[in-house]
């Protein structure tokens, strides 16, 4: 297959054609045809199926202003709580869970805790009243079903980690059915009746109801995974004169336990939730909520935590423009130019609303399977001020916002989304469209493919060689390496470990002279058959998929941008569905690409039979400058040099090899956020960004602004 070089984009004639039709002053904006609503809501763990999927045991919250804590279900909503400024609060699902060990030692408690948090984020140490003494209940819950919990419970136990302490009661299996006591006046007086089930060696939690639309107190007494433990439970309350109802289980609640989280023994208060129930955590100022899952960020907004799908489910519910705030900074550089930030903020919006509800009990997720959203650190002041100018404008086609897509970088041209990418038919995306792309490109120096004495082959910047003026045996010109312990790498990049270290003054053959690598221009590889082979069988169809080994690997379809329809391995077309899925299947950027296969070639033997590799399987003999004839190939690593008729040197394989050769980064549909950034550059405004790259389409802005 032909290797193709890229070079970076010049702004052409076809391009400055293309944009000559758009004004360099802000056109008019029409007001009251799209409805923006004022808020959104983000998930970011849930359990969603195929379409998302992030899940995590318990949500660590906290505010550096204080929080306001409400419970929330099919009977309304009521304030349960105020959390103090900086104190944390847990969120769990009242599931199923594996109880390993119950002490009155808190140290011990702490010592089989921690052994537990090597390999799981779901244990904990519940601290309770039974029998007139505070004891320690270790556990790893909750999860969805007893069965799960009872695969942990064995694994547990198994590993021995309570070996060694003695427990108060046999390793069980502890579920969400409960007796329920009250409801009481006060938290005061619910304690008082948890203490006196505890006295009867019952398990008893304070839990908050809704009554009639108002919280109330109750008592949840018991942990029982069946119907059967159940009755075992009444039998036992009822023997102790105290009196308790199995409440209907689909009843909201929601219970108050005191976890130990850490080695320092530090309690936390603990809220557990029945698969009905919602909490919802309200600032009490402007420093937001801090998710200590999500790597310890703070967003802005209200974060509410539910069941959903057997698992726990975060979602934040927050101001469109300040979840805007953070997705322009998380997307796009600071210091890019104001109205490139100004097309990212007008894009991110549009696409954030033009699905609606897409994910169940949100419109996006936080991660860039909708666009990148990393809370209030990521903000920066462009970012705040581009949402600000932009505030309830959105991308409109047909009366609709518009799924304004974008991606990172093109390559140089933009995508076709009938034939390339997810194969849709939307009029509103302007169609293989060139994108002055290359400004990641800009400052690089080109590098030098390169063949040492040795036979290796890597590659080395171009400003640490030189001519040297002389050419080797074969009446190849050579390099010299100018400097002294020259990195000699595997890719084109600054990031490649060296291969070598090269000495000055060394030889060198130049095979070809490439860009460096980066997201507008890039070499990936050398990939071995089986390498490709288990990654492109990950994601084709069953009837498809490779079989035997690979040997030829070819672009047989491009569409009308260059990116690729239909590639055949073995001579044989692989289905992987969209095409944008062979991104993934290559391991590469984007499907801009070529592909070169280094182990195909066609050699003249000295009988004059032309030998055709790879179809010719077996060894190759081939006579060196020295008149001695070496093997390649059959599981030889070495590489091949073979000299065209035209007299251009090519670094081949005698086995499969595959090096591929793109341009951009990401699926090239829509706005191409480094042609955004390369149209500001030239004097254009966000709104002539916005109409180059979505076709057909108006800005309008919300009739409520």
């Amino acid at each position: 297959m032909t290797f193709r070089l890229w070079s970076p984009l010049k702004r052409t004639a076809a391009l400055g054609a293309l944009l000559a039709s758009l004004s360099l002053a802000p056109a008019a904006i029409a007001y009251g045809a799209a409805d923006v609503p004022d808020t959104i809501r983000v998930a970011i763990f849930a359990d969603i199926g195929s379409k998302y999927k992030s899940l995590i045991s318990v949500a660590s919250l906290s505010s550096a202003d204080g929080m306001a804590l409400v419970f929330a279900s099919g009977q309304g909503n009521a304030p349960i709580s105020a959390v103090s400024p900086g104190q944390t609060v847990k969120v769990a699902p009242d599931g199923y869970r594996a109880i390993v060990l119950e002490t009155a030692d808190p140290s011990a408690a702490i010592s089989v805790l921690k052994k537990m948090q090597a390999s799981t984020a779901g244990a904990y140490v519940t601290k309770l009243s039974k029998q007139g003494k505070t004891v320690y209940q270790v556990a790893e819950g909750g999860f969805s079903t007893a069965a799960q919990a009872a695969s942990a419970l064995s694994k547990w136990t198994g590993a021995g980690v309570a070996g060694g302490v003695e427990s108060l009661t046999t390793a069980a299996v502890g579920g969400p059915l409960a007796l329920e006591a009250g409801p009481y006046a006060s938290e005061f007086e619910a304690q008082n009746a948890a203490v006196q089930f505890g006295n009867a060696n019952v398990e008893a939690f304070v839990a908050r109801k809704l009554s009639g639309g108002k919280p109330v107190y109750v008592v949840r007494a018991g942990q029982a995974a069946d119907q059967s433990q159940l009755t075992k439970l009444q039998q036992t309350v009822a023997a102790a004169g105290l009196a308790a109802r199995a409440p209907d289980a689909s009843e909201p609640y929601v219970v108050l336990r005191q976890d130990l989280t850490d080695a320092a023994g530090a309690t936390a208060p603990t809220y557990a939730l029945s698969a009905e129930a919602m909490l919802r955590a309200d600032p009490s100022g402007e420093n937001g909520i801090q998710l200590a899952e999500r790597n310890k960020r703070t967003y802005r907004g209200s974060m509410e935590v539910r069941i959903l799908n057997g698992s726990l489910a975060v979602v934040n519910e927050v101001d469109l423009d300040q979840y805007l705030y953070s997705v322009v900074a998380s997307e796009i550089y600071a210091g890019w130019p104001a109205e490139a930030q100004k097309a990212q903020a007008v894009a991110a919006r549009s696409y954030a609303l033009s699905l609606g509800m897409n994910f169940q009990i949100a419109h996006v997720v936080d991660t860039t399977v909708s666009q990148a959203y990393n809370g209030i650190s990521a903000e920066t002041e462009e970012a705040i001020a581009a949402v600000e100018a932009t505030s309830g404008e959105v991308i409109v086609s047909g009366g609709k916002i518009v799924n304004a897509v974008f991606s990172s970088n093109a390559g140089g041209i933009t995508a076709d989304n009938k034939t390339e990418i997810w194969r849709g038919d939307n009029s509103f995306l302007s169609t293989a469209v060139q994108s002055p792309d290359s400004g990641p490109q800009e400052g690089k120096l080109d590098w030098y493919k390169a063949a040492l004495s040795t036979g290796e082959v890597g590659y080395i910047r171009s400003d640490l060689l030189a001519d040297s003026g002389q050419k080797n045996a074969a009446e190849l010109p050579l390099l010299k390496v100018t400097g002294s312990d020259v990195a000699f790498r595997p890719g084109p990049a600054e990031t490649n470990e060296p291969i070598k270290r090269l000495s000055a003054g060394m030889l060198v053959v130049p095979l070809d002279k490439v860009p460096e690598y980066t997201n507008y221009s890039w070499i990936e590889g050398p990939f071995t058959a089986e390498e490709l082979k288990t990654s492109i069988n990950k994601r084709a169809t069953e009837a498809t998929r490779i079989q035997g080994t690979l040997q030829t690997l070819e672009i047989t379809g491009k569409g009308p941008s260059g990116r690729v329809t239909e590639i055949k391995a073995n001579g044989k077309t692989v289905d992987v569905g969209a095409p944008d899925n062979w991104r993934g299947a290559l391991g590469t950027k984007s499907t801009l690409i070529d592909i070169e296969e280094t182990g195909r070639f066609a050699i003249a033997g000295a009988d004059g039979e032309v030998r055709q590799y790879p179809e010719v399987s077996g060894s190759l003999q081939v006579l060196g400058a020295d008149g001695a004839a070496a093997t390649i190939g059959g599981g030889s690593k070495d590489n091949l040099f073979v000299l065209s008729g035209s007299g251009e040197l090519r670094a081949a394989t005698a086995d499969p090899q595959f090096v591929i050769t793109g341009k951009g980064f990401g699926h090239g549909l829509g706005m191409s956020q480094w042609g955004a950034k390369g149209l500001a550059d030239q004097g254009y405004d966000y709104q002539a960004i916005l109409k180059y790259y979505y076709n057909n389409a108006t800005i309008e802005k919300d009739g409520g602004e």
